[in-house]
């Protein structure tokens, strides 16, 4: 008499043999099943109206378990994911500011002279964040691209990553982020100035003005001493580590050359 639990145990292991069962690439059929999902569909060919634009290519789709994991590239580029949003608020707040100021300007008299001193102001942080977002936005895409590229996909993002063209347009976007802030502050300081000038109220202004200029440079101080901190206890890091790395090569060449006694384990 056949033991019915033996029936049951066959059977999940053929199930689970044909869950996992490999890709073939010649062909694109999959072992144990005998239809190909792209040949039975409507869409399978690329559409006439498609066709004239440029030809592009995807990458190539393999599950790697590794993709799973986080690495150091993965744990960077999540710090410039959120530099990257408030950069794109700061696009459309900028460029908000520039239709609402007004046009009429006289340069011969303060008001003018501060009314499109505040204008150009607003046009820098324009240009800068659009800038940072730009840049940020494609180094994000395509390391992560390169990430799940196959087996050396981290290897050839990070040479991707520290490439001197990339990392320099990358410092640079990150630097006009943070500046564009306190020049964000100081262009609606000369705008909050021309609103109570053209109501004829400019004594009013006074302090608010003098408020977001204390601001803008406590900003930019700010900004500043962060910088100045990060690259004292990086240069801290690199000094320790320097002398722990030379000991490890020291004592990986002493064991190669026989000069520890192998580990008795």
């Amino acid at each position: 008499r056949t033991n019915p639990c033996l029936g049951v145990l066959a059977r999940a292991a053929s199930l689970q043999g044909m869950a996992y069962a490999p890709l073939s690439r010649s062909n694109g059929y999959v072992a144990g099943q005998s239809a190909d999902f792209n040949q039975h569909s409507q869409h399978a060919e690329m559409s006439g109206l498609l066709r004239i634009l440029p030809r592009s290519e995807s990458m190539d789709v393999s599950n790697d378990p590794r993709f799973l994991t986080n690495s150091v590239i993965a744990k960077r580029l999540a710090a410039f994911q959120t530099i990257t949003i408030v950069s794109s608020l700061m696009v459309c707040l900028s460029v908000k500011q520039m239709f609402f100021l007004e046009k009429g300007i006289d340069i011969h008299t303060v008001k003018g002279v501060v009314q499109y001193s505040g204008f150009c102001l607003m046009t820098i942080v324009f240009l800068m964040n659009l800038s940072t977002v730009v840049v940020l936005t494609q180094q994000l895409f395509m390391t992560y691209r390169l990430l799940t590229a196959g087996p050396t996909g981290f290897e050839i993002a990070k040479s991707y990553y520290l490439n001197p063209n990339l990392v320099t347009m990358r410092h640079v976007a990150v630097k006009s982020f943070f500046f564009s802030l306190p020049t964000f502050v100081a262009s609606s300081g000369c705008m909050v100035w021309v609103s109570f000038a053209a109501a004829g109220t400019q004594k009013l202004a006074i302090p608010v003005v003098a408020l977001l200029a204390i601001a803008a440079l406590t900003l930019l101080c700010a900004n500043l001493k962060h910088m100045s901190i990060f690259k004292e206890r990086y240069a801290l890091a690199k000094a320790h580590e320097h002398p722990l790395l030379e000991h490890v090569d020291v004592v990986v060449s002493q064991s190669a050359s026989g000069g520890f006694p192998a580990l008795d384990v």
